[in-house]
């Protein structure tokens, strides 16, 4: 498809990276970033939080978190949408090129690649997951000229885990896929053929590719890390995109009122690809299909593994398909398109690909916000010297640690699942949620603040708290001090603030 027109795939590129803001994490990466810039090295212990002392931090996404920050300081918002627009355009790239060595028709790429792209754009945030998109497709290629051509330089892999596994923890699904990719297409060839050395070699591979993700600050840590993540049931149970993906898809429709519609790309795909694996089964991407079921499962069980699932199934859905028409449409000659779309075609498509990255804000100076956070009640501590330690709402953490840590620490931040212990996550989503015993959280560790939203669970159990005393209130936050405290005898309080709306960062 490049060759055929390289407008269509600006128009893919412009509707992948078509979805740009600044999520909660995103507030954490910059500052976690910064930090390593000052001090030169990756993170050890956790200075951000006050609900457990000297904890240790393994940072399995520190290189991200510095490309991130020294893009953000030398470019500003600019800096990071071409971050993301590069790794757009480099994860389009590299499946195009996947796609060619199954023997797919430019026209067939691009209806499969701009269907997944729809569904891909909200998940191509500012966050170190892209840095895995792109290394999971780039894998795949590798994996893809291997199993069509018979050979591929797959030596370039260890280097690209090594650089992986320093920006994000994302690399584990890569490496297992190149454990699964041997497996199977080493039994394959040895089913077929003495294809013992081919098994040997592709084995040989996935252990350098192994110990190459060791390169890294922190060692054999980051491994036990990541697992740790992945299992931690506090994680799954809080974090919606750790869910399984039919409660997803419930929730964003009844809750979000998101429409249904939204995952008929996705359903799509997946689907697709098991019509297309059933009406036209071949051995030949047996391995490549393989990766794609797997990973397929992956996402079902836990909606974050969405993008996974869908790279790994566009190859073998663009093989098949092609199988597919060929066998019933009289060969692929019949679908073959003219050899390059013409120019006045090429010219009207890339001024709709620059007009829609015009219209999603890719030349705009700013970033919009995901969501509200209390810059008015951030304003209103600023103002009367106020600092200390924060019990607040989940998504504001990152937040606070972007503006005002260390002189602010909060309870819990975007990496729990990282860094703290169960017993801390669970005090911590008791007070949220308003658990019977949510006032242990108040009463057992040193809170100086609770920042909250008006009209939630947290302000119940503030409202039964007799030794707190609302200080600030606006549309947006409620802020919150312990009777007695020199915030809470401040004259002039309780302050009732208008809501005001930050502007990026």
């Amino acid at each position: 498809m490049i060759w055929f027109s390289p407008a269509l795939v600006l128009l893919t590129i412009a509707v992948l990276d078509s979805s740009r803001y600044a999520d909660p994490d995103l507030y954490g990466h910059l500052r976690f970033g910064q930090q390593i810039l000052l001090t030169g090295h990756a993170p050890r212990v956790d200075p951000y939080s006050y609900s457990i002392t000297g904890l240790a931090w393994v940072s399995h996404e520190w290189l991200s978190d510095v490309i991130i920050a020294w893009l953000y300081s030398h470019g500003g918002a600019a800096g990071l949408k071409l971050l993301k627009l590069g790794c757009s355009a480099g994860l389009v790239v590299t499946l195009l090129f996947a796609m060619e060595e199954t023997g797919a028709s430019a026209l067939a790429q691009f209806a499969i690649l701009f269907v997944a792209a729809v569904r891909l754009s909200a998940q191509m945030q500012f966050r170190p997951q892209i840095f895995t998109y792109l290394l999971l497709s780039v894998t795949l290629l590798m994996l893809a000229r291997d199993t069509f051509r018979g050979h591929a330089p797959l030596w370039t892999l260890p280097p690209i885990f090594a650089l992986w596994a320093n920006l994000h923890g994302g690399f584990v699904v890569g490496l297992g896929a190149m454990g699964l990719y041997a497996l199977v297409s080493g039994a394959r060839a040895i089913s077929t053929h003495n294809g013992a050395a081919r098994l040997v070699r592709l084995c040989a591979i996935t252990a350098a590719c192994a110990l190459a993700t060791l390169l890294n600050p922190y060692g054999t840590a980051i491994w036990f890390n990541v697992l740790h993540t992945v299992g931690n049931p506090a994680m799954l149970e809080a974090i919606s995109e750790w869910q399984p993906l039919y409660r997803a898809t419930i929730t964003q429709y009844h809750v979000a009122h998101i429409p249904f519609f939204y995952d008929l790309s996705l359903f799509g795909i997946f689907i697709g690809l098991g019509v297309a694996l059933a009406a036209a089964p071949s051995s030949a991407d047996l391995a490549l299909s393989a990766i794609a079921v797997v990973l397929i499962a992956a996402a079902i069980a836990q909606v974050r593994n969405v993008p996974l699932g869908m790279i790994a199934a566009i190859p073998p859905l663009a093989y098949h398909a092609t199988l597919w028409f060929e066998a019933h449409q009289g060969g692929r000659a019949r679908f073959a398109p003219p050899r390059r779309q013409s120019l006045a075609g090429q010219a009207a498509v890339t001024v709709v690909a620059f007009a829609l990255a015009a219209e999603t804000g890719l030349f705009s100076p700013r970033l919009v916000p995901s969501e509200t956070y209390p810059a008015g009640a951030l304003a209103f501590m600023r103002s009367r010297d106020l600092y200390g330690n924060i019990l607040c709402k989940y998504s504001w953490n990152d937040y606070l640690i972007f503006h005002e840590a260390p002189k602010d620490r909060v309870f819990i931040d975007s990496r729990f699942e990282m860094v703290y212990p169960s017993r801390i996550i669970n005090a911590f989503f008791k007070f949220s949620r308003a658990a019977r015993d949510a006032g242990h959280t108040l009463a057992d560790f040193p809170n100086d603040y609770v920042l909250i939203e008006p009209n939630t669970s947290s302000e119940r159990v503030m409202a039964g708290a007799s030794g707190w005393k609302l200080i600030y209130s606006d549309g947006n936050s409620m802020l919150y001090a312990p009777r007695g405290s020199r915030a809470a005898a401040i004259a002039g309080i309780p302050v009732r603030g208008s809501a005001t709306i930050p502007v990026f960062p």
